[in-house]
């Protein structure tokens, strides 16, 4: 198994012990209601809502999950010691206290005692103990066990050194635990809201067996709502109020109904038809509404890119090969003109206005400058110096994406510049299902992946860990040893070091680029038609992207 090396993420961590008290809105208050004060007034009698998504979910399990939008999904349902507010900072939720060592190496939290399972049953001590050992389980293969690699023995134990048991987190009671870390890491409690660190009910868990997060009615809930309709395949479910949630007084809506909608004329039709409160909207379409009062511009942490298969496909070792392919793709025009929906043009792989150095206050992407450009002359030209090094005079690619309209419209692109501008390729457009391109990138089952890589938190490293060669999701594999080192010295030796550590990312970054091991397209965003009075829905450019427990429909 893969795993990612990760030490401390601090940036001149200085840990005291503290206390965070749990409240019933992410801004501390008691009352989330106070995040908007007209909610509670003009609210309408029907208090339900659609809309529409992109992507089906794939699993039901917190610890399989692998893409934004189950992510998204379940983080309404769902609940773990934290949560992200609006500004993408985590607040307390199933954490009633949390009192940190002054070394940053032990964690205690305290859970809230009226949280409850859909089952009836506490949710206790024991059920982050056993979903954290499964976690770090080299049987269960989680795709991000490697984010647990801070705890002590978790890097062993996902090695098949130790046991699970050996983890070092305990229960202390039924309501508090312990964490023992190897480094003190900064913001370990923004982790806590990705669902990997969520807790599950072992009992309900070992009942279930392989059926276990299959579908509704075997995966159990904690959140504000539960999901129901969902038989493990289909494209629709709902969300309905979960009237034993510990802050359900302050949860409006009574239902939300989802469907997953890949043609956008399909999405226009029925929000025009008032059949969605939320549609997706990309290419011309998105054009054509910016001038709607329901129209909305959602900005992502996530770079969408191509990446390469090293192992299978020998002719990517070729760099001129890889550089002509980023040359000859004018990203403005595939920002701008194709997709229309507010994604900006990649320029580096960490993208602007998303994290700021804590000493300077520079931005990320200032510092690190440009490294991509279009030049279509210079791509004709490696691309023959490339075939004449491989001795080929044709070459024939399979492309993979998803299914979504937005993807293949990128895809189409992508073909068409290729294939317009290189003598002698073929490009081949797969568009498959989020969850079956996933499970192909991981199997090594394609040519190049038009995917992408997300934040879930606002540091840059989490979105560079995609370059290190250890991380379960990078599947080419791109390898580096001088970007692994950096990478690894960002989050361990140069941990309290702000300078050094951000000078490690720099560097890792503009290597990278430089060999153009990933090809960055762009920085992804949403444009979305969302109903008017359809207020109070939290949007997040990092982890889920969306919050609907402070959402109401007004009048």
């Amino acid at each position: 198994m893969k795993i990612n090396k990760k030490g401390a993420l601090s940036i001149g961590l200085t840990v005291t012990t503290v206390l965070l008290a749990a409240c019933g809105g992410s801004n501390g208050d008691t009352d989330s209601t106070s995040k908007d004060s007209t909610k509670g007034e003009n609210q309408a009698t029907d208090q339900s809502i659609s809309v529409g998504v992109l992507n089906e979910l794939s699993t039901g399990d917190t610890l399989l999950v692998s893409d934004i939008g189950t992510n998204t999904a379940m983080s309404q349902y769902l609940e773990g010691l934290y949560r992200l507010d609006e500004n993408n900072q985590p607040v307390p939720a199933l954490a009633e206290e949390t009192k940190v060592s002054e070394d940053g190496l032990t964690y205690t939290f305290k859970l809230r005692e009226d949280a409850t399972w859909s089952n009836g049953e506490p949710v206790t001590a024991h059920d982050f103990v056993y979903a954290w050992r499964q976690a770090v389980n080299p049987e269960k293969a989680a795709p991000y066990s490697y984010m647990f690699t801070s705890i002590v023995n978790a890097e062993e134990i996902i090695n098949g050194e130790m046991t699970p048991e050996e983890l070092g987190i305990e229960a202390v009671g039924d309501y508090e635990f312990t964490v023992q870390m190897t480094v003190p890491v900064s913001y370990f409690l923004g982790e806590m809201a990705f669902l990997p660190f969520f807790p599950q009910n072992q009992a309900f868990v070992e009942e279930m067996g392989s059926e276990y997060g299959t579908s509704s009615d075997t995966t159990l809930y904690n959140g504000p709502f539960i999901l129901t309709g969902w038989d493990g395949t289909n494209q629709s479910w709902s969300y309905q109020k979960n009237e034993d949630y510990w802050d359900a007084k302050n949860i409006t809506l009574d239902k939300i109904d989802v469907q997953v909608i890949k043609e956008v004329s399909t999405a226009l039709n029925l929000f025009e038809s008032g059949g969605l409160d939320d549609a997706i909207l990309s290419g011309e379409s998105a054009k054509q509404y910016v001038d709607n009062e329901a129209y909305v511009v959602e900005p992502e942490a996530r770079t969408n890119y191509l990446q390469f298969n090293y192992t299978d496909v020998p002719m990517f070792s070729n760099a001129k090969l890889r550089e002509a392919f980023s040359l000859i793709l004018d990203r403005e025009e595939l920002a701008n003109t194709i997709l229309g929906n507010g994604s900006l043009p990649a320029t580096a792989f960490v993208p602007h206005d998303f994290v700021t150095n804590p000493v300077t206050d520079n931005d990320f992407a200032d510092d690190a400058g440009d490294f991509l450009t279009y030049d279509k002359e210079k791509a004709k030209q490696l691309f023959d110096e490339a075939k004449k090094e491989l001795g080929v005079d044709t070459i024939e690619i399979d492309l993979l994406g998803d299914d979504d309209e937005a993807s293949k419209l990128v895809g189409q692109y992508i073909q068409g510049e290729l294939q317009n501008n290189f003598e002698g390729l073929t490009i081949n457009l797969s568009n498959v299902p989020k969850n079956n391109r996933i499970e192909k990138g991981q199997s090594g089952d394609f040519d190049i992946i038009l995917g992408g890589w997300g934040a879930i938190l606002p540091d840059a490293i989490n979105l560079l860990d995609i370059m290190n060669s250890e991380t379960t999701f990078n599947v080419g594999p791109y390898k580096n040893e001088k970007v692994d080192q950096l990478l690894n010295d960002a989050e361990t030796v140069n941990a309290n070091n702000p300078e050094a550590r951000w000078q490690n990312m720099l560097d890792a970054q503009a290597i990278m680029l430089n060999e153009k091991g990933f090809i960055p397209l762009y920085h992804t965003a949403e444009v979305h038609l969302r109903n008017p009075k359809l207020k109070g829905v939290e949007v997040h450019s990092v982890s889920a992207r969306y919050d609907y427990r402070n959402a109401y429909v007004a009048e």
